[in-house]
């Protein structure tokens, strides 16, 4: 059965909630297939790379359906073994650190349940901190791991905000520049929280970024302009 815009019913109403669930904003959870709908299933597609057709048919669906991405009350089961590092590759409109943080989409904490997921504490373990859970934050953990992984040092530190200073600052981002948000109610420029990830595109007053610890796993989020702080690009890399 295709969904497209026009649609009605619980079919549409479990797209929106699925849509919702990894991150993409569907408007009201309403069973109306509607243009904020649309939009979101664009976003989706193009995220896939599929094409963005706005209809969800069988590949669409099926991408939305993987059961790796879905959070469940089913026991944790670990994820499968990566590839190597020399395994990775990528095409010549990405870095290589990219392609690396996209195997690792999906990637979730293993709560609910006092398991932690081994590959978010093997991420946490290329930082100062080195956590033995997935409770702890982890956004700056996965960014440090990836680029660990990609033969870049990182600045190896759970705190998002360290990336404020290392690199080479950009004026204008470029795809897989490590981008660095602030959060929370205090002053930006101060030691609180921050968030980051690697920049995928703008859309309209939003940034895509892929990144961990979005919703409890890796996967790809818009986020506010407003929360913008800065754009950093490793360091020695053309």
């Amino acid at each position: 059965m295709l969904l497209k815009r026009g649609s009605r019913g619980p079919e549409v109403r479990d797209l929106q909630e699925r849509l919702r669930e990894l991150g993409y904003n569907p408007g009201p959870i309403d069973g109306i297939f509607g243009p904020r709908t649309e939009a979101a299933v664009k976003v989706f597609q193009r995220d896939s790379r599929l094409a963005a057709d706005g209809i969800v048919g069988a590949r669409t669906r099926a991408n939305l359906d993987a059961p790796q991405c879905r959070q469940t009350s089913r026991p944790f089961q670990p994820s499968p073994a990566r590839p190597p590092r020399q395994a990775f590759t990528t095409s010549s409109a990405e870095p290589r650190w990219l392609a690396i943080a996209r195997q690792e989409i999906c990637t979730r904490e293993a709560h609910p349940g006092p398991a932690s997921n081994p590959r978010i504490i093997e991420y946490h373990q290329v930082t100062s901190l080195r956590a033995q859970d997935d409770r702890t934050p982890w956004c700056a953990a996965f960014v440090s791991w990836v680029l660990e992984q990609a033969g870049i040092r990182s600045t190896r530190s759970a705190w998002a905000k360290s990336y404020l200073d290392w690199g080479s600052a950009l004026d204008h981002p470029r795809v897989g520049a490590i981008t660095i948000f602030h959060r929370g109610a205090g002053p930006p420029s101060g030691r609180g929280p921050g968030h980051v990830g690697f920049f995928l595109e703008e859309r309209g007053e939003s940034i895509l970024l892929l990144g961990g610890n979005q919703r409890n796993h890796v996967n790809i989020k818009a986020y506010s302009k407003s929360r913008l702080l800065a754009y950093r690009w490793p360091p020695g890399q053309i």
